[in-house]
């Protein structure tokens, strides 16, 4: 039986990247980095390396734990070194930028990224939809006088923090130009390696509509074969997202591995020379990152470019190619070169799919013997997707609330016709200068995408296609891993030890799984959410949400899905109701009722006036909503006359800055919450058994 320790001497970067990554996170998690201790930890191990260099291994375990200690340091400082910390924009009245990659079209702008010069502060910039914005290149410089402003956090529960994103790409700031407010220069800055990748990729785009590629066709095309997934229509990614596709959508260790595995299959003649294997390692090499170049060296193909190319290095130079191993240090590799790395979800289902590929599929495949070859190809690969779902779950639900049911009926059709397109399109690059071979592969390429789109438009539409608004808080998360990690194991090492702690890691997880539906079904909560000039409010009451808003259904589907669907999924939700704000009267139901102004949720009163003026006489209610701040109207009310809990306005107190005094603010009641300053406002109710009528307490979150 070979034991644990075994197994992981033959991954020796497996047992470095565990404490490396450790490190990272402790380096994200605790602000400040001690230089002593990383110098302390450094000089002991250089100590000791000196020392015992003769011992063999009497200290090897001392040495081993130094050794993990220092990586542990090394990670944590590694973190803090490499984080981004926005700088402050320089003060001068015209800025010069720039440009350093193609604007995106956008519904009523243009997106792209400018550099500030000098210097390396970069601003996610909005341009004013025109043709100068759109003939606009990588290198241009620009000059503009509006000043940039930070980019928000976010301010509404379950809402994504965009500007902690932002932040880890190196982008802190934000900024709207209108066609007057900047002008193109003559000067030009030198391409990077980067930008010149997307020059390329964006000379490659030209030949594809060239040959008649355009709208959702073009836009998936471009995404499979160069990696550019932003011009895809959101109901065209909402279908491949609901299908369980959406990970072809992104160029990494599919499109790559399908690179790869072609050439190293027409090379293989290389083999039988006597330099042979040298040739096709470097023509390999080459291959894998002229690819990867041309798709604009995303994370996610640079991901998988350094993967497959351990894998390429550890096959040609006679070496036995561990998996494990290949994958640890291509993980370190990249972390090594940024940490940031870790955070991306990106990053976390590459490595776990491709994990649970390795280990999982082997033992699903040979659970069923086919003789037949086409059912044994469809097995295997049914048995891939099987495989990979098991890795990627966790992370999945935990990141989208929503599991894809029919994830194994969609990679039946999904990844042969990715494979196809892949194939097609490189012909049709490579070919493209021969016009009348160009529009047969075209006319081919043009049937296999269609294909694709309607396959997976086909599989979204089938009945219960999906599970959405799947809860799923972070203790769930890691005791989900748990159970997978454990159950590895014991597979592996085939100890009781694993299966013991399997069996108990599903324990508490059926346990935190009851504990949170309980708390799911007894929730009763009120939400005002900050959305300017407008009004969102949600009563929840259980797995049941009403919606208080001042458009009607239809408009606040439309407009106001950004906020709403996060919070539905993050709180399980299984019914869903929208209701005006304004009107006599609304539809009523148990927990909620409304008549004129008053709301009634949960035996908690909340008075919302249509106007904004102060009544001369108010109803008793626990909480006024003021669409509009009227501090005058507020001091009026005495609090011992009117005992309200809290006054709430969606509008900021001072909406013009010059009129913000220090004087002023004094003067303004405490138990005012303004939501655009301080955010969306949660009040969680409980109600007193003894007496229900009066027993109510309100806790405030904020966000």
């Amino acid at each position: 039986m070979t034991s644990l320790t075994d197994h992981l001497r033959r991954v020796p970067f497996f047992r470095f990247l565990l404490p490396f990554v450790a490190g990272i996170l402790s380096g994200y998690s605790i602000e400040g980095f001690h230089l002593y201790i990383g110098l302390a930890g450094l000089s002991i191990l250089f100590f000791l390396l000196i020392t015992f260099r003769r011992s063999g291994y009497r200290v090897a375990p001392l040495f081993g734990a130094l050794l993990y200690f220092f990586l542990f340091v090394f990670g944590w400082y590694w973190y803090q070194q490499r984080q981004c910390r926005p700088q402050p924009i320089p003060e001068q009245t015209t800025l010069f930028a720039v440009v350093t990659g193609f604007p995106e079209e956008k519904t009523n702008s243009y997106k792209t990224v400018l550099q500030i010069l000098p210097g390396k502060q970069t601003i996610l910039t909005y341009l004013k939809k025109d043709s100068i914005a759109a003939s606009l290149t990588p290198g241009q410089v620009i000059a503009f006088h509006r000043r940039p402003t930070s980019i928000p956090p976010p301010t509404n529960p379950g809402e994504f923090n965009y500007q902690e994103y932002m932040i880890r790409h190196g982008i802190a700031y934000r900024l709207y130009l209108s066609t007057e407010d900047y002008f193109v220069t003559t000067a030009k800055i030198r391409l990077n390696l980067r930008q010149k990748a997307l020059v390329i990729r964006n000379h490659l785009q030209n030949v594809f509509v060239r040959y008649g590629f355009s709208g959702n066709e073009m836009s998936i095309l471009s995404a499979l074969v160069l990696g550019d997934r932003e011009n895809i229509d959101p109901e065209i990614k909402e279908e491949f997202t609901n299908s369980g596709a959406i990970h072809i959508l992104a160029v990494s260790g599919l499109h790559v591995g399908i690179i790869y595995f072609v050439f190293s299959f027409l090379l293989r003649f290389l083999k039988t020379y006597r330099k042979g294997r040298f040739a096709r390692l470097f023509i390999l090499l080459t291959v894998i990152w002229g690819y990867a170049f041309i798709t604009g060296l995303s994370p996610s193909v640079l991901r998988a470019a350094t993967m497959f190319s351990f894998i390429a290095i550890g096959e040609n130079i006679n070496r036995q190619n561990n998996v494990y191993n290949t994958l640890a240090a291509s993980a370190f590799l990249l972390l090594l070169f940024n940490p940031m790395l870790l955070f991306e979800v990106g990053f976390q289902l590459s490595y776990a799919a491709v994990l649970s590929i390795v280990f999982f599929q082997p033992l699903i495949y040979h659970t069923i013997y086919i003789r037949s070859w086409w059912p044994d190809k469809l097995w295997g690969l049914l048995t891939v997707s099987l495989a990979a779902q098991i890795g990627v779950s966790p992370l999945s639900i935990f990141y989208f609330h929503q599991f894809p049911v029919y994830f194994w009926l969609t990679n039946l059709f999904a990844i042969p016709l990715t494979t196809l397109i892949i194939y097609a399109a490189f012909l049709l690059l490579s070919l493209s200068f021969i016009p009348v071979i160009g529009k047969v592969i075209a006319l081919l390429l043009h049937i296999v995408v269609k294909a694709l789109l309607y396959a997976v438009s086909t599989v979204n539409m089938l009945p219960g296609s999906i599970i959405s608004n799947i809860s799923f808080p972070p203790q769930m998360l890691v005791t989900s891993i748990l159970v997978i990690i454990f159950l590895t194991l014991f597979i592996t090492v085939k100890q009781k030890i694993y299966l013991q702690l399997t069996l108990l890691s599903l324990i508490i997880l059926s346990g935190i799984t009851t504990f949170e539906k309980y708390q799911l079904l007894t929730r009763r909560e009120i939400v005002f959410f900050n959305i300017p000039r407008k009004t969102l409010i949600a009563t929840i009451h259980g797995k049941s949400i009403v919606w208080i808003s001042s458009e009607d259904s239809i408009t606040t589907k439309k407009k106001m899905a950004i906020y709403m669907g996060p919070f539905e999924q993050m709180h399980g939700t299984t019914t869903s109701v929208i209701i005006p704000l304004s009107g006599k009267r609304a539809r009523q139901f148990s927990f909620l009722r409304k008549k004129k102004d008053m709301i009634n949720f949960a035996g908690m009163r909340i008075w919302v006036p249509e106007k904004a003026e102060m009544p001369a006489f108010m109803p008793p209610a626990d909480l006024i909503y003021l669409y509009k701040f009227d501090p005058e109207g507020i001091t009026k009310f005495k609090a011992e006359e009117h005992p309200v809990m809290q006054f709430v306005t969606n509008t900021p107190p001072f909406p013009d800055k010059k009129s913000k005094k220090a004087g002023k603010s004094k003067i303004l009641p405490g138990n005012v919450y303004s939501l655009p300053d301080k955010g969306a406002l949660r009040a969680n109710i409980f109600i007193s058994d003894k007496n229900k009528k009066n027993g109510i307490k309100i806790g405030y979150i904020t966000h």
